[in-house]
């Protein structure tokens, strides 16, 4: 393995992808890490006021989805690895527009992989979420997820995470790409961005409005 390897981390202006790339640059001070985020609403470029002036560190602003920008970034930088944090990821604007969450998690993933083909690649991971799995029965807690849970979506945004997951293992059988996929559950933490689960049930609870919730319950499983 390298010492000085370069590495882009797509959605990096993001709440996870954020975090990560402080961890990197702190524990390996060699590397070069590129982050490349669209900014969208959940990504704020002050988050990474720290580490802006970085010798080994560069921002560019461009959309996964952006086929050309892409390949232009890989043609300049030749990264050793990618980290996809890069996903349009909440549940309800994903009910609102799913077309948007096609677009960037599964097309975006798609443009990410066809680069890391070109270009040569020692690993592309895929950042995914548990709840391609679905959900649990709430009078079964002896279950639990595992890496051959079937995948059982329950909104646009799974779904699109989903398709992305089986293109990269599609990826990965057919042109032998080297990848690896983490299925995380909920995320908290700094710069959590405050729509998500942790930080919308704090404010709402202290501003008394409703807590929203997905799962089975009288309506069979609308937003209780």
């Amino acid at each position: 393995m390298p010492t000085n390897l370069t590495i882009i981390v797509t959605g990096g202006a993001g709440f996870i992808g954020s975090n990560f790339i402080f961890h990197m640059l702190d524990k390996y001070p060699a590397y070069r890490i590129i982050c490349l985020d669209k900014l969208t609403y959940a990504g704020n470029l002050s988050t990474l006021a720290s580490v802006m002036d970085k010798p080994n560190f560069r921002f560019v602003k461009a959309d996964i989805c952006d086929r050309e920008a892409v390949y232009q970034l890989f043609e300049e930088e030749h990264p050793h690895m990618v980290v996809n944090f890069a996903a349009e990821s909440h549940v309800d604007r994903s009910i609102e527009d799913p077309g948007i969450f096609l677009e960037t998690n599964i097309k975006g993933t798609a443009v990410l992989m066809d680069a890391c083909r070109k270009y040569g690649i020692m690993r592309y991971h895929q950042v995914s979420t548990d709840e391609v799995y679905g959900d649990l029965p709430l009078d079964r807690p002896d279950l639990f997820f595992t890496e051959e849970t079937p995948i059982h979506t329950s909104s646009p945004y799974s779904s699109s995470k989903a398709g992305a997951d089986l293109l990269v293992m599609a990826y990965h059988r057919t042109y032998g790409l080297p990848v690896t996929i983490s299925r995380c559950s909920n995320n908290y933490g700094p710069y959590h961005f405050p729509e998500k689960l942790i930080p919308l049930m704090i404010a709402n609870a202290l501003a008394d409005k409703p807590l929203p919730v997905y799962g089975e319950g009288i309506n069979g499983g609308d937003r209780l």
